[in-house]
């Protein structure tokens, strides 16, 4: 740890060394950090944030904390060990000297620009502190994201933070680092664009996207099966786990015996037949094409001959009501 007392770089190295014990943190972007001090602006999922992005991090990172939960007793000792920086909200130009000082001293400082924790896992307003200590500190500003902790007993997914079992162990967590933006152009607007397009960056690391989404499907929808996991927005009616995990099965089977082509067309509103219909051709390994069932006509017969489409999904219901619709020569009905 450059700087710092010999017990500071011996609790660096050692928090690290223990830390990545339970985590596997994956970096992308890390040729975007400069070599100098910068601003890093990550969104805010879990408690154990700051230490996802130091473990993602190749040198040390100053986080910036409210000064009341930097001095509480259990956290002080570990937060002064991590030299973070105290900052009063009262104070605003002292925090943001603060900040400034350990920036043109060549530190990586982090701010959650957010200014609070995710309650739905999804990026929430950005506050203007960032851009006050960039314009002042003249720094670049490094936009980070941190993906795949929603979900983790530190996250406030299911209305609790904590009270929750882990789902893997070790976890695993992607954090991007995107292109740094000059003080100028580090403004709300820019900065949130940014993080947004980290995050589908991060999103396509994800290593169950490079698997058979069948396969996937299947592993998770044995886990729990009589949870509920889909109700019918149309009639409240409800589908379990397992549920749909037997009945798309079935249907895949009938699909792969009755309809040789590629791809089968799906004609139903959003409802649990269409989830069972998508996800049986995807096991019967063949492509779910969806038909906008609002279109004309003939958009409708265009896209059914480009698509090479002779076999269609639907209820007799909703067959009857869609009089005009040019329908492939094979109709499976879910009713």
């Amino acid at each position: 740890m450059p700087g710092g007392s010999a017990i500071e770089r011996a609790f660096y190295f050692i928090a690290c060394g223990i830390a990545r014990l339970v985590y596997r943190v994956k970096a992308i972007g890390i040729e975007n950090l400069p070599s100098g001090g910068c601003l890093l602006v990550p969104n805010h999922i879990t408690w154990v944030d700051a230490i996802i992005l130091q473990l993602a991090c190749p040198r040390p990172v100053r986080f910036i904390i409210d000064e009341e939960f930097y001095h509480k007793p259990l956290l002080h000792p570990v937060l002064q060990m991590a030299r973070a920086i105290p900052i009063d909200r009262r104070k605003p130009r002292e925090a943001i000297r603060r900040a400034t000082d350990q920036i043109e001293a060549g530190q990586f400082v982090c701010i959650f620009p957010e200014g609070q924790l995710s309650r739905t896992g999804t990026l929430a307003r950005l506050q203007r502190g960032f851009e006050m200590i960039a314009r002042h500190a003249q720094a670049p500003v490094v936009p980070v994201f941190l993906d795949q902790l929603w979900g983790s007993i530190f996250s406030f997914r299911g209305g609790r933070f904590f009270r929750k079992w882990p789902r893997h162990f070790p976890y695993r967590a992607t954090v991007g680092f995107g292109v740094p933006l000059s003080a100028e152009e580090a403004t709300i607007p820019r900065v949130q664009e940014d993080l947004l397009r980290l995050g589908a960056d991060c999103f396509e690391q994800r290593p169950e996207l490079r698997q058979h989404i069948a396969r996937r499907a299947v592993r998770g929808l044995k886990r729990s099966p009589f949870a509920t996991l889909v109700t019918d927005g149309m009639d409240g009616s409800k589908l379990s786990r397992g549920k749909l995990l037997g009945v798309s099965i079935a249907l895949s089977r009938y699909l792969r015996k009755t309809s040789p082509d590629q791809r089968i067309a799906i004609v139903l509103p959003a409802s649990k037949g269409a989830v069972v219909a998508n996800l049986a051709v995807t096991l019967a390994d063949k492509v779910p094409v969806g038909l906008n069932f609002t279109a004309s006509a003939d958009a409708i017969a265009s896209a059914i001959d480009r698509a090479e489409i002779k076999t269609a999904i639907s209820a007799r219901q909703f067959h009857g009501r869609l009089t005009n619709l040019p329908w492939p020569r094979n109709i499976v009905f879910l009713d």
